[in-house]
């Protein structure tokens, strides 16, 4: 490991000078800036990394950062952190993360990252119950640490940084509804997610701006199960009268719909078109590809990250519940098509 005394050595100067220069201090004793440009490219051409511990001694500051998720299991949620991990790495700061899953994990977990004094909070799919939403607002409160969330459902006022997720079910029903398509069913995720809720509220304000009947555009709640929703698609299938296209509220549930297309052997996208959303890999391996949006995961977590930075180092919490969107983008593929003309 390289050590201030080891840059010291090479460059011939003191420790106290090295040490001044690399802890942004030497202005102060009347160092030149020559004199910080030979140390700051020394450290890097060592590969001198700044001793954590070291720094929080000598603020008083843990440097810490915690991170709750219950979606590291999940393609989009696994691309959050790779965001969040980007952002953090040319700061100070350590970033600490837990998985969770369900109300009792989530408590102990942000109860052992309050114990280790972190001084921010980044949640990503967290959708608590009243008292644990409640039990989160008091302790972050408490503990004065700033929180940063992305497809939460906390009622506290805190940074969130989301996808535009009504603009995209718009595109997607826009696309169904320019090939022609007029009885389009939603599969949806669960009733209680943030980003479920919010796909599903845009499908119905998509019916009703395109002025679809909405008889002929149910919405179904799958609970994220794939045996849930292939049940739900052939109950949409065996209709007398059945939708001619599927909006769904990720890329495995339009997997879903597939299987049980090719079960009953409805052509896609001849007899029916299905179009999901995220764009995983899994709407790339399916027959036909799935039709679909991206979402900037990546660049959601890294932004999320960032602005909770910005707020520590402000020492100033979010004051309104104000949401940073960031656009998708559609992309087309084999699994939408024109509807076929009613005789």
């Amino acid at each position: 490991m390289i050590r201030v005394s080891d840059i010291a050595e090479k460059l011939k100067l003191s420790r106290v000078t090295v040490s001044a220069i690399l802890n942004d201090r030497y202005r102060k004793l009347g160092i030149s800036e020559k004199t910080a440009a030979r140390v700051r490219d020394c450290a890097q051409e060592l590969g001198y990394l700044p001793n954590q511990n070291a720094l929080s001694m000598k603020s008083g500051r843990s440097m810490t950062i915690g991170m709750l998720s219950s979606s590291l299991g999940e393609e989009w949620g696994a691309k959050i952190l790779v965001g969040a991990l980007s952002a953090i790495q040319n700061c100070p700061y350590s970033l600490r993360i837990e998985a969770v899953h369900g109300a009792a994990e989530e408590r102990v977990a942000l109860e052992r990252l309050l114990g280790s004094r972190i001084e921010g909070l980044f949640c990503c799919n967290i959708n608590p119950d009243p008292e644990t939403d409640e039990f989160f607002k008091l302790a972050t409160g408490r503990y004065e640490v700033a929180v940063a969330s992305t497809n939460c459902s906390f009622s506290f006022p805190h940074v969130r940084v989301e996808t535009d997720n009504s603009a995209a079910v718009r595109a997607l029903v826009e696309h169904l509804f320019e090939l022609g398509h007029r009885r389009i069913a939603h599969i949806g995720g669960d009733q209680i997610s943030e980003a479920s809720l919010e796909r599903s509220e845009a499908f119905l304000q998509s019916v009703e701006f395109f002025k679809l009947n909405p008889v002929e555009c149910p919405v179904q709640f799958s609970n994220w199960q794939s045996e849930q929703a292939r049940a739900l698609a052939r109950e949409l299938f065996n209709q007398p009268n059945p939708p001619t296209a599927i909006v769904c509220a990720n890329d495995a549930l339009a997997a879903c719909m597939l299987q049980v297309a090719h079960e009953l052997k409805l052509k896609v996208p001849e007899a029916l078109s299905i179009v999901g959303m995220t764009n995983e890999r899994v709407s790339r391996l399916t027959v036909p590809q799935i039709t679909t949006v991206s979402i900037p995961e990546e660049e959601i977590g890294r932004a999320a990250m960032l602005a909770l930075i910005k707020s520590i180092d402000s020492k100033q919490a979010e004051g309104n519940q104000g949401i940073d969107r960031h656009a998708c983008s559609i992309v087309v593929r084999g699994s939408s098509a024109a509807a076929l003309k009613q005789l």
